[in-house]
């Protein structure tokens, strides 16, 4: 029986689960009063305002306010004539629970909780004659304080489940937009991966495809060796590529740690035959420099060299020289340039040395770019060990 009663499907809306807790309540007072004095009792006044009042109860919490009024009328009044206590103060108590529970305020909630309370007492001893001090009326004192009571500590709860609710809201706002963050962050990295990368393979086909093209008819041997050249930087292109678009196909929370380019000191030398393909000569030297270094040093330093180099090849006189060195308890990187002073122009768009600029931060380092007299300098200072920064 208890199991089948528990599986009974309960009205979806608010106002069919009142409309049938009303019901049971008046159910329940009409079985009272029917045991207690027969099938008349249904009709005399404090049970037939007792039954109003539980049909009433079917709005409680759409229209909390009025219907504590009604019930409190509808016990009021046959009490306060007949000098019985009416069957109506169970609704009322249900009411007062209602409005106390769920008022926005907590001092009005109690404010009407007192007001209960004494009315309560009130009609108990206008309508029986007894003083303030009687049992019956102490006791029925007692019980709506309860409720009261009750419905206070009901309104305090719900607040506080609210309020957590609210808090893992923001909790999971402020998570979400962090990890848009993340990624925002890690597609400009590609943006700049893009840049280095990928621009100076492309620049290197261009170089070395232009080359064919004159050697062609007069030095075919020469010419196939460039186009050789073009077909080795298209095959870096096609490595890079892969890499940069397997990121940003990762959804939110992926790791994948071979997405990450590892070039770093050690493969400089192929970079300066990677320009020197490209019709730039370059003198490499490296000092001193630490066998293990933190990876965002590493990497920083290659990407740093390769678009120094890269502006090299576009703005300067075909030579460059690339030093790196341990130098005050850090990584000191310069490539130096001589640049064309009569040569216009030649500025670019400035986001090679913006890209350099945050490598550099993001490692913990700095960078500076300047022209002097006819070098120009590019100079970064890296720390060599992780936390550190110069």
């Amino acid at each position: 029986m208890t199991s089948s009663v528990s599986r009974m499907p309960l009205p979806a809306s608010t106002l069919g689960r009142d409309a049938l807790g009303a019901a049971v309540v008046a159910a329940a007072l009409a079985l009272l009063a029917v045991s207690d004095g027969g099938a008349r009792e249904l009709v005399a006044p404090e049970t037939l305002g007792g039954l109003v009042a539980s049909v009433a109860l079917a709005w409680r919490r759409a229209y909390p306010m009025p219907v504590l009024l009604a019930c409190a009328l509808l016990f009021a009044v046959p009490t306060i004539a007949t000098g019985d206590v009416a069957s109506a103060l169970v609704p009322f108590v249900v009411a007062l629970y209602t409005v106390v529970s769920r008022v926005p305020r907590i001092p009005v909630g109690l404010a009407v909780g007192a007001a209960a309370v004494a009315g309560v007492a009130g009609v108990l001893a206008v309508g029986s004659e007894r003083t303030i001090t009687d049992p019956v009326v102490v006791s029925a004192e007692i019980w709506m304080a309860l409720v009261a009571a009750i419905g206070v500590a009901m309104n305090l709860y719900r607040r506080s489940v609210a309020q957590e609710r609210e808090r893992t809201r923001q909790a999971e706002e402020t998570r979400e937009a962090v990890a848009r963050g993340r990624v925002a962050e890690e597609r400009l990295r590609i943006a700049r991966e893009l840049h280095d990368a990928v621009g100076h393979h492309v620049a290197v086909m261009n170089v070395q495809a232009g080359v064919a093209e004159a050697l062609i008819d007069t030095d075919p041997a020469r010419a196939s060796d460039a186009l050789v050249r073009v077909q080795e930087a298209g095959a870096r292109v096609l490595e890079e590529l892969p890499v940069m678009l397997r990121v940003l196909r990762q959804t939110d929370g992926e790791a994948d740690e071979d997405i990450h380019p590892t070039a770093g000191i050690a493969a400089l030398g192929e970079l300066a035959a990677q320009a020197a393909d490209a019709g730039l000569e370059v003198a490499l030297d490296t000092v001193d420099v630490p066998a293990e270094l933190p990876a965002a040093t590493d990497h920083a330093a290659y990407r740093i060299v390769q678009e120094a180099l890269a502006n090299a090849r576009r703005y300067g006189t075909g030579t460059a020289r690339v030093e790196v060195a341990l130098r005050d308890g850090a990584l000191a990187v310069d490539v130096r340039n001589r640049v064309d002073i009569a040569r216009p122009g030649g500025q670019g768009s400035g986001l090679g040395l913006i890209g350099m600029a945050e490598r550099a931060t993001a490692a913990g380092g700095s960078v500076a770019a300047e022209r002097r007299g006819d070098e120009f300098v590019v100079h970064a200072t890296l720390p060599v060990r992780k936390g550190t920064a110069s």
